[in-house]
């Protein structure tokens, strides 16, 4: 709890003073104008990169496939949105970078390395009901001894 409240305390700051420093650089009016252009172009990507998102979605759901891809593109995409619709222009760039389609991927790695994902079956045919799990294991190569049973 306390981190979460120091990084409420700190981010602020941070962008409040980079803000000042640019402002310094380029001027009072060109820092508020590029912060609320990048806010702007930020959603209006969200909102058609969103869209696309969800059709596709819909999409692979339609042709019974796993949307998870979608969906953490979808997590990602309002994660960029939320901070693009905070002021400043290190939020801003965090932001567009989650609309930027192979960067937004690259993390979508990134976040789900060691995540094991279990697939779930179900089926209905009138009253019965029928549902389970299932793991999807590399093939074996018969060159290769697992058990002792292979070795006789």
């Amino acid at each position: 709890m306390r981190i979460f409240f120091l990084l409420l305390l700190i981010i602020p700051l941070v962008e409040l003073y980079f803000l000042i420093q640019v402002g310094g650089l380029i001027g009072a009016l060109p820092t508020v104008l590029l912060t609320i252009f990048t806010a702007i172009a930020g959603l209006v990507l969200m909102r058609s990169q969103g869209l696309a998102t969800i059709q596709r979605a819909q999409q692979e759901m339609s042709a019974s496939q796993s949307p998870e891809s979608s969906m953490f593109e979808g997590v990602f995409i309002f994660l960029g949105g939320v901070l693009l619709f905070f002021p400043g222009l290190i939020s801003d760039s965090l932001g567009l970078l989650f609309l930027v389609p192979f960067v937004r991927r690259f993390l979508i790695v990134q976040a789900t390395k060691g995540m094991a994902t279990k697939n779930y079956y179900r089926y209905q045919r009138g009253e019965q009901v029928y549902e389970g799990e299932w793991e999807q294991k590399p093939p074996r190569d018969p060159n290769v001894i697992e058990h002792e049973r292979d070795i006789k």
